[in-house]
């Protein structure tokens, strides 16, 4: 039965739906993409979460002792959120809702956040361009940015149920059921530009793209997730952008940068490319899902640097703070991922991030604050963007100030560390800055560029409250 709402609903993650009580059921192809998600066989799946419905013709998925779901967190977040049964996502349409109930959820719009939902400007679809070197596989490929980025860049398509279509490599694992994988087969050798590779790999793409681009003219963007290598692609009159520059080069007009250090990096370094197309940029951090981190109970007494070993990265200046304090210094170079990257990041007294360079923007920093944990690092660079000094962090220039942050780290409150990165780098916050974004280059590709009528970037929220002329 349609749920009898009479307003539009916008999820405000109050938990009360995963609170009701009733029963969640899983098909065969669910699991599969649960047990996936989390790392675990078909079985061990079933054997730990489901249990079988009381009709005995599915299995449900278990509640915790306070008859909650099991995979509701504790800020209201849903543990496999990307791959959530079909029955969740239904919520509340088709769902048959008691007023008692309905009373209880928060997911109301105010008429200005309904008028949003609704933007004609929101895209239909979305052609994500992914890693031209590797497939879409993070535990293949655990240290590489790039394909940390593509994962992450679907997993926010994934929770504003935007359907995408990931054009990647063979063997390409997608993170949700929300997108569809183009396979473009397998690499013919390294990329560099305008290499026999890059060359074949564009002609690729625009073959791809040539049968799947719509003919309704619905709003349709297109993202370029590695810069220059799809330089080449033929959009056919469609707006493409650049979400999360991370990397050296651009080329597109629409750019979202993770920070204002590197968007000011890049304009330095590219005058001739960046000089005429700066307009319709924006800055959006880059993100995580909290779930994937946690407060650790008992934090230990070890400065941890995590990170590759090299010295840009200021590795010396880490083992020189570890020296000063008399601490024990942790380094992990690389294949940390999943729960023993939270444990890592989560137990230690502080993260030192000492970068010598103009850091991009450094997903550790944001990390370690989701698990609680202070980060020390230099005070230059994404750092500036990304750590309060006092607060979440501290950020030094000299070797005694380095060794007088590891020594006050333990007196920051970890609790309002991780609330900090909740509010500003989780899945949820970053999501509605991109929505609008995209809403935004619809808009001004369409209706006039620079002097498009409403062309307002997610950084203008006082506009709701300003007199109309």
């Amino acid at each position: 039965m349609p749920n009898q709402t009479q307003q539009p609903f916008v999820c405000q993650r109050c938990g009360a739906c995963c609170r009701w009580p009733g029963i969640v059921r899983v098909n065969d192809q669910e699991i599969t993409a649960i047990a996936d998600f989390l790392g675990l066989t078909e079985t061990a799946f079933i054997d730990s979460y489901t249990r079988l419905a009381s009709d005995r013709k599915s299995l449900i998925c278990t509640e915790r002792d306070d008859g909650a779901c099991v995979f509701l967190t504790p800020d209201n977040r849903c543990r496999i959120n990307p791959v959530k049964p079909r029955q969740c996502r239904a919520f509340p349409e088709g769902w048959d809702v008691s007023p008692e109930l309905r009373q209880l959820c928060q997911g109301r719009q105010s008429q200005g956040q309904a008028d949003q939902a609704a933007n004609a400007n929101t895209p239909a679809v979305i052609h994500v361009l992914g890693h031209p070197l590797l497939p879409l596989d993070r535990t293949a490929h655990p240290a590489d940015a790039q394909v940390f980025n593509c994962h992450n860049f679907c997993v926010l398509l994934e929770y504003l149920q935007i359907p995408y279509k990931y054009y990647g490599l063979n063997g390409s694992r997608l993170p949700g059921p929300g997108g569809e994988f183009i396979d473009l087969g397998r690499a013919t050798g390294p990329w560099r530009y305008r290499n026999r590779w890059h060359v074949t790999y564009n002609r690729r793409l625009n073959r791809h793209l040539a049968g799947l681009l719509r003919q309704d003219g619905q709003p349709e963007l297109i993202a370029s997730l590695y810069g220059a290598a799809q330089s080449d692609v033929d959009p056919r009159g469609r707006p493409v952008f650049e979400p999360m520059v991370g990397y050296d080069h651009c080329w597109t007009s629409y750019r979202v940068f993770p920070s204002y250090a590197h968007q000011h990096t890049l304009y330095a370094t590219m005058p001739e490319q960046t000089r005429d197309s700066r307009f319709f940029d924006t800055v959006i951090p880059h993100f995580v899902e909290p779930e994937h981190y946690a407060l650790a109970e008992q934090p230990e007494d070890y400065l941890l640097y995590l990170g590759r070993d090299v010295p840009a990265k200021g590795i010396d200046l880490a083992r020189r703070c570890a020296e000063d304090t008399g601490l024990r210094l942790v380094m992990a170079h690389s294949g940390w991922q999943g729960p023993a990257k939270a444990k890592l990041l989560g137990q230690a007294r502080a993260v030192l991030m000492p970068t010598l360079y103009v850091e991009p923007f450094g997903y550790v920093a944001i990390e370690a604050q989701m698990c609680g944990t202070p980060v020390i690092a230099t005070d230059w660079g994404a750092f500036v963007e990304t750590i309060e000094p006092g607060v979440t962090g501290f950020r030094c220039r000299t070797a005694a100030e380095f060794a007088a942050a590891a020594r006050m780290a333990p007196k920051l409150d970890r609790a309002a560390i991780r609330a900090a990165a909740i509010r500003r780098f989780s899945v949820a916050a970053v999501a509605k800055q991109y929505a609008s974004y995209f809403q935004f280059v619809w808009n001004v590709h369409e209706n006039g560029g620079y002097y498009s009528r409403d062309a307002f970037r997610n950084t203008f929220p006082w506009l709701s409250e300003q007199p109309s002329c």
